[in-house]
């Protein structure tokens, strides 16, 4: 009698396991026809934002977009192009038909280095070690954007995929760059001893001058230099006029006239989007740091916008370090006028989406006022340990400051017009025109996100800004006190002893009991 019943138990598991093992198959054959995925991270990193998806979605024309990996990558690359791939696969989900994606696996023959290379895909080379032997391999990891409309083809490339962290922003603005019919416009004003500003980022969704003021009563605006032929064959400099929409005025040393005030003025009023980086005092980096006043006359321009820019620099405990060589050793020390501005002091503006910190070095500070017309308000300020000095200026890294708890002081602020039908465009000030410079990009790269957001969030590329600085993950050290300082050293100290002592205890406790 028991036969049978083991029979049936052995015939019901038998059943229980092909079904189970049914149930598996299907689950994985619906899975591999649909990919999922879940991201736990906190700032959605490998999420598809929404800007991602509009831009996809609204593509008029058709996308080509071509990968040209070479067979034989390295370990660390080859999971690069696993999940490069995952993305394309989301990204072309979204597209649908408007978004076509090839993979292509090149030779290193002659032919096809110089092909690529015309592409702007240059061949690389890959260090790898295999088999206890370090080898250098050469071969391609880049893609190339195409797009053909009625004036032609347009063509971006990404020369080399280094990262899956700003593969989002890198691929997309390349996407929206080819997509566009034209590109906008954004200028620099020359003329006045400004900076000269390199921003990778800009080239890539704007068409960049370099411009001039011209305030002369028959004709005013903004103009290109240009070196044309005549009839009779002899160069001569013509000026182009332009309207950019947006003008950056990049840290000017010497006096902008009362007319080119005026062209400015104008420019604001009719729509254009003015961004002054400028100071009221400069160090002098080729000495030893001594303060040179900046008379560049800008404040009676920005002043009719409710903004002045004070004559000061600001200082504040929360700032950044600064590495100097004394003697034969190298030194790196706080430096108060480093100023370290974090996110709890940022005002409400796009273009500080998900930035944590930004660098604003030897920032002078900013007074907003009541304006019938325009509302100011600020978007970066200081702690409220921010101090300012207007005289006898010890700009070196061991001069001696007090901080004193306070009132933040305002780095950075925008005007806009008050009634909402008005046609005038948006004015930025800042403070400081080194932030964004190459050597402080260098070492805050949030620097250059912040400039390049804020000119997106009064452009059309405004929904990049939100791509840009989607994978910033810089988390700076909440400042503390001396007290909670104190507090947190001893918990440091004894809270690892207490935690044995009190194990200990419980322990010879429980062997009491038994």
């Amino acid at each position: 009698m028991k036969l049978p019943k083991i029979k049936n138990l052995l015939n019901s598991s038998l059943s229980s396991v092909l079904i189970f093992l049914a149930f598996l198959i299907a689950i994985n054959f619906l899975a591999s026809q649909k990919s999922f995925y879940f991201d736990l991270t906190e700032e959605k990193i490998y999420t598809t934002s929404e800007a991602t998806r509009d831009i996809l979605k609204n593509l008029e024309e058709e996308v080509e977009v071509n990968f040209y990996i070479s067979k034989d990558l390295p370990q660390d690359v080859a999971g690069v192009k696993t999940q490069l791939i995952d993305f394309m696969n989301q990204y072309q989900d979204i597209a649908g038909s408007k978004l076509k994606v090839s993979y292509y696996e090149p030779e290193n023959t002659t032919e096809k280095v110089r092909e690529l290379a015309e592409k702007g895909i240059p061949q690389i080379q890959f260090n790898v070690i295999e088999k206890d032997k370090y080898e250098v391999k050469q071969g391609f990891f880049g893609v190339e954007i195409i797009s053909e409309n009625e004036e032609g083809t347009k063509r971006e490339a990404i020369p080399m995929i280094q990262s899956i962290d700003s593969w989002e922003y890198d691929f997309i603005s390349a996407v929206f760059s080819v997509s566009q019919e034209k590109k906008e416009l954004v200028a620099f004003l020359q003329g006045h001893g400004e900076k000269i500003l390199q921003i990778p980022d800009l080239v890539k969704s704007y068409d960049v001058l370099e411009v001039k003021i011209e305030s002369a009563e028959e004709q005013k605006g903004f103009y290109v230099e240009k070196t044309m032929s005549s009839a009779e064959d002899a160069e001569e400099e013509i000026k182009e006029f332009i309207e950019p929409i947006t003008l950056i005025i990049a840290g000017p040393m010497m006096e902008i006239t009362a007319e080119e005030i005026s062209v400015l003025d104008d420019f604001i009023k009719n729509g254009g989007n003015l961004i002054v980086l400028t100071e009221t005092i400069s160090p002098n980096l080729q000495g030893n740091l001594e303060a040179q006043p900046v008379k560049n006359n800008l404040n009676e321009l920005t002043k009719k916008y409710g903004i002045e820019i004070n004559d000061n620099l600001v200082y504040d405990k929360s700032n950044f370090n600064i590495t100097y060589q004394q003697g034969f050793f190298s030194v790196s020390k706080p430096y108060p006028f480093w100023l370290k501005l974090v996110s709890e002091n940022f005002g409400d503006h796009p273009a500080l989406s998900n930035i944590q910190s930004i660098m604003f070095p030897w920032s002078s500070s900013l007074t907003l006022s009541e304006n019938n017309d325009y509302f100011a308000r600020p978007i970066l300020s200081s702690t409220n340990q921010g101090e300012t000095v207007s005289e006898n200026y010890n700009l070196l890294p061991d001069s001696y400051l007090s901080f004193v708890s306070g009132s933040k002081k305002t780095v950075a602020a925008v005007s806009q017009s008050k009634n909402e039908d008005s046609e005038s465009g948006t004015l930025f000030v800042l403070g400081d025109s080194d932030f964004v410079s190459s050597t402080f990009i260098r070492q805050v790269p949030d620097n250059e996100i912040f400039f390049v957001n804020l000119i997106d969030s009064v452009s059309n590329s405004a929904n990049l800004a939100s791509i840009r600085s989607k994978n910033i993950v810089d988390r700076p050290i909440k400042d503390l006190d001396e007290s909670e300082k104190n507090y947190w050293k001893f918990v440091a100290i004894f809270a690892g002893a207490i935690l044995i002592d009190v194990y200990g205890v419980f322990r010879i406790m429980k062997r009491k009991r038994k």
